[in-house]
């Protein structure tokens, strides 16, 4: 980014920081709207004495939302990672370019960036811890 004017190069910055940001809204959007349709799913077949298939709610919808965890789980944690590396890039964009850090840089503590990306990793371990306990208690069912 050496060849793109400061302000240039700040707009790039903050483009790739929103679109990251982005794509973890998006996959967390997909993967809260599957897990919903699962537990729905789960809930219906318990609660009405779903006797066609017992392997239904006690095997395969597990399986379904764990892999759904498991699948979800490293791409929105590659995501944080990345968003956390062009925070840092901001940060050195700051220390070259003063003026800039005088008009955005923002004086708020640096865990507040790091907890907001909390909740879309903590997500899948919680569906997935769902779906772990689902399976094990349809075993000694």
């Amino acid at each position: 980014m050496a060849d793109l004017s400061p302000q240039s190069e700040y707009q790039q910055i903050r483009e790739e920081i929103r679109a990251e940001h982005v794509l973890i809204s998006n996959r967390l959007t997909w993967y809260v709207t599957s897990q919903s349709f699962l537990v729905s799913a789960f809930a219906i077949s318990c609660g009405s004495g779903f006797t066609w298939f017992k392997w239904f709610p006690a095997v395969l919808l597990p399986m379904i939302g764990l892999t759904a965890s498991c699948l979800i789980f490293p791409s929105i944690v590659g995501a944080s990672q990345t968003i956390r590396l062009w925070h840092q890039k901001q940060r050195e964009f700051f220390a070259r370019e003063p003026e800039f850090s005088k008009a955005f840089l923002l004086e708020r503590k640096s865990h507040i960036d790091s907890r907001g990306l909390w909740f879309p990793r903590f997500m899948p371990l919680l569906f997935g811890s769902f779906w772990l306990i689902v399976f094990g208690a349809s075993l000694f069912r």
